[in-house]
């Protein structure tokens, strides 16, 4: 079965036509709900829906994207996946000193970035919407030292420790030393 299928297969048994659930998802998004062109061309195979899309759907049918995609083509081509390092998806330059290479694919309902920070690097400051549910980010040091601001607090992360916060907290990263350092930052839900 396909994903398209099931999304459809799910709303129907839950007796919801597609403005049903265009309206629920307004009534939790808000301005930044899936609208009725949207989910019509989902659950009809016309575009592949990105995974805050999937997330949005699966709120919305009060169901877990593990429950959506049992059963479907995507679980099982979806049960392994090896990213070789030439095949990395994409980088995210902060400053000259600050970049992320993003680690996993679109279709990932979380978010994997190793973060590398040059000498006096930073990233910009960050913070996850509140409003569309909790989010965490974990944090693992790989190099050097890296000072994270979380709110009005700051940790110093080295090598082998690992850090996690709820994201929707204002934060940021940044090497303060001579040497270079990197994490790796694992978002759940994935936000963009």
């Amino acid at each position: 079965m396909k994903l398209h299928d099931k999304i459809r297969q799910i709303r129907k048994e839950k007796d919801l036509s597609l403005r049903d659930l265009e309206k629920r998802l307004v009534g939790i998004f808000g301005k930044k709900a899936l609208r009725y062109n949207s989910l019509y061309r989902i659950e009809k195979g016309l575009r592949d829906a990105r995974i805050s899309s999937l997330s949005q759907v699966c709120i919305g049918l009060g169901v877990s994207l593990r429950e959506l995609k049992e059963g479907t083509e995507e679980e099982r081509s979806s049960l392994v996946e090896l990213i070789k390092k030439q095949d990395r998806v994409a980088q995210y330059v902060y400053t000259e000193k600050s970049y992320a290479q993003i680690l996993t694919r679109e279709k990932h309902p979380f978010l994997g970035v190793r973060l590398v920070l040059e000498p006096q690097g930073k990233t910009k400051l960050e913070q996850d919407p509140a409003t569309l549910g909790k989010f965490e980010k974990w944090v693992y040091g790989l190099k050097g030292e890296i000072t994270c601001i979380i709110g009005q607090e700051k940790f110093r992360l080295k090598k082998d420790e690992v850090l996690m916060f709820e994201s929707t907290l204002p934060h940021c990263f940044q090497n303060n030393t001579t040497g270079k350092a990197s994490c790796i930052i694992i978002q759940n839900p994935k936000h963009i």
